[in-house]
């Protein structure tokens, strides 16, 4: 029955490879992806611009999307090149309590963060892309004041992570398929 299991498992990754190689599935960076090992370069030459709230002023929240940008552009580059791209972003966060009981006291928090972005050539001025990242944590409140600031500071920060995850997935799918920048 074992000797069954491992046939049917090592069968059923064998297909499974074999299906990934012909639907044309390509790796985003390295020497195997469709832009080669040049889009990682190509990643390292954005510069990103100072990140505001809405209303135009830096905040915390600021700061942590800017170094987790920065640390998604170009992890281990120290690239001495002129930048290509431009990367200006704008974000708001949106909050809202429900979870209400019957002394109408709120008890959970709900944070929606919401990047706008915009890619252009640092020559040109030309937008090559821009969309909207978005990104929502719940979080509990609390009696004590400073848990439930620590739960919004943690929660702040786990939605700066995954807006730059999108963003920067974003970017490298866009220059991988239009590899000169432009549409």
């Amino acid at each position: 029955m074992q000797r069954n299991s491992k046939i049917i498992s090592t069968a059923l990754g064998v297909f499974l490879m074999l299906i990934m190689s012909s639907c044309g599935f390509k790796p985003m960076y390295g020497a195997n992806s469709a832009g080669g090992s040049g889009l990682s370069q190509v990643m390292a030459n954005i510069e990103i611009d100072r990140i505001r709230n809405m209303q135009g002023r830096q905040e915390r929240l600021s700061q942590l999307l800017q170094n987790n940008l920065i640390e998604r552009v170009s992890p281990l580059s120290s690239n001495q090149s002129p930048a290509l791209y431009l990367l200006q972003a704008n974000y708001d966060v949106e909050e809202a309590g429900y979870g209400i009981r019957g002394d109408e006291t709120v008890t959970l928090q709900n944070l929606k963060l919401t990047v706008v972005f915009k890619l252009s050539e640092i020559n040109s001025e030309n937008v090559v892309m821009d969309g909207t990242a978005r990104a929502i944590v719940t979080y509990d409140l609390v009696q004590s004041d400073f848990s439930n600031m620590t739960a919004r500071n943690t929660s702040l920060s786990r939605l700066s992570e995954e807006v730059a995850n999108q963003i920067i997935t974003r970017i490298g799918t866009f220059l991988s398929e239009n590899p000169a920048g432009a549409e």
